[in-house]
């Protein structure tokens, strides 16, 4: 997948528009200022040390290409320092108890104080308060990751000092390829059309390109920020990477963010991660996955989550259409198999990975034993523990499926038009439209 379009990191590298809007944004608050001078590709000196970066130079600074990236010689004045991590880390663990049982560690100082440790060098500051400012307050977020990333670090990797801090940095700076990316494409709710995927699924790339060379970050950070969105079944992007591909930093990164998500979005969040993980198992690594179930055993996560869910009898039309949805998928196998037979590799490798994680939905669907029960026994006088699990299970398996289903027509968006057509056609067979013309 190419961002050059996107990136502004190499060597005589344009001035990414976005980025630089972030960098204005933050002036109107802060004192933002070169930490060197700036020169053009052609040796013209720009900005000296020390001068303003503001509205007034955005476009003498758009217009030119420049020897070195623009993100390693910018300083913002009173910006993002370690100290304030401690704090906002102990508040987040207020808000989320669930957060502070990860947390915690006997052979270790609590991961506020390590937080408040860390050092940062100017431009990794800089770049992140920039980060921390756009869409509202962005640090809680990243403090949060950063977080997780250290507590699973301690677990999984002993006496690593060095390398828990390095999990904690490329925590901290894990969407820092966001601010590269048209912001209209990142609203919460935003409908997004194929090509407009196409920047969203850039982020982890452009993040490895502005961090691997920039001082105070380097190869390590920048190749966790890589894989932070990578699955090791390959449902993940950029890459699509499988299993032992994922190295075990990517695969701490990508499970602290995933996990964080869940914590954000209300209480329950271990009991939806364990759902979530035995329906669709192979994403993340059992390792890291019994790591967090450890630390978090006899929280009560489940009981308060489960409490919360619809009751079972309403959750009847989302069991049906579930269960017409894999059995629809069953009628479909024959048609679909000729298709990766006879296709092209890259829509072959769409196919692939959709009918791969379809597959594991459907095993995990028959083996909960809902593939047998009529949907009248939903409104049954069952155990109410029973209920309470299956409308788990059936919530689930719905959110999974749409998942597979926005996922698989935006990666699809990448190929040609014929081919498009394809995967738009399976999805419609899959959703019970127009099934009378599939050929067998």
């Amino acid at each position: 997948m190419s961002v050059s379009a996107e990136a502004s990191t190499a060597p005589d590298a344009a001035v990414n528009p976005h980025y630089l809007n972030h960098v204005v944004a933050t002036a109107a608050t802060r004192q933002v200022q070169t930490s060197e001078d700036v020169y053009s590709a052609q040796g013209i000196k720009l900005l000296a040390k020390g001068a303003t970066i503001d509205a007034s130079t955005r476009d003498r600074l758009l217009v030119h290409k420049l020897q070195k990236p623009l993100e390693d010689c910018v300083q913002v004045i009173d910006g993002v320092v370690p100290e304030l991590f401690g704090p906002l880390a102990e508040q987040l663990q207020d808000e989320h108890p669930l957060l502070r049982t990860l947390c915690a560690h006997n052979r270790a100082q609590p991961v506020s104080a390590t937080l408040s440790s860390l050092r940062l060098s100017m431009p990794v500051q800089s770049l992140l308060t920039v980060y921390a400012g756009y869409q509202g307050d962005r640090l809680g977020h990243s403090v949060g990751v950063a977080m997780l990333c250290l507590a699973l670090g301690r677990r999984l990797l002993p006496d690593q000092i060095d390398r828990h801090r390095l999990l904690a940095l490329a925590g901290l700076l894990h969407d820092v390829g966001e601010l590269y990316i048209d912001p209209a494409y990142l609203v919460r709710g935003t409908a997004l059309q194929p090509e407009q995927w196409r920047h969203i699924v850039s982020h982890p790339v452009i993040g490895h390109r502005v961090l691997r060379e920039m001082p105070g970050a380097g190869a390590a950070v920048a190749e966790a920020v890589l894989n932070h969105h990578e699955r090791l079944d390959g449902f993940g992007y950029p890459r699509g990477l499988v299993e032992d591909q994922v190295p075990l930093d990517g695969q701490i990164l990508a499970v602290s963010e995933w996990l964080m998500a869940l914590i954000e979005s209300g209480s329950g969040a271990l009991a939806r991660a364990s759902v979530a993980s035995k329906l669709i198992p192979g994403e993340f690594s059992p390792s890291l996955l019994e790591a967090i179930t450890a630390a978090a055993r006899g929280s009560g996560e489940m009981d308060v989550w489960m409490q919360s869910l619809q009751p079972l009898a309403q959750m009847r039309p989302e069991f049906d259409s579930v269960q017409a949805a894999l059995q629809r998928f069953q009628t479909l196998r024959p048609w679909l198999d000729g298709q990766i037979v006879s296709c092209s590799p890259a829509l072959r490798e769409v196919l692939q990975q959709g009918l791969r994680r379809m597959l594991r939905i459907q095993a995990s669907f028959f083996s909960s034993g809902l593939d047998s029960m009529p949907s009248a026994d939903l409104d049954s006088d069952l155990d109410p523990g029973l209920k309470q699990e299956l409308a788990a299970l059936i919530g689930e398996f719905g959110w999974r499926l749409r998942e597979l289903e926005r996922e698989t027509l935006l990666r699809a968006g990448l190929l040609e038009d014929a081919e498009l057509l394809v995967v738009q056609e399976l999805v419609q067979r899959l959703r019970g439209e127009g099934l009378d013309s599939v050929a067998s």
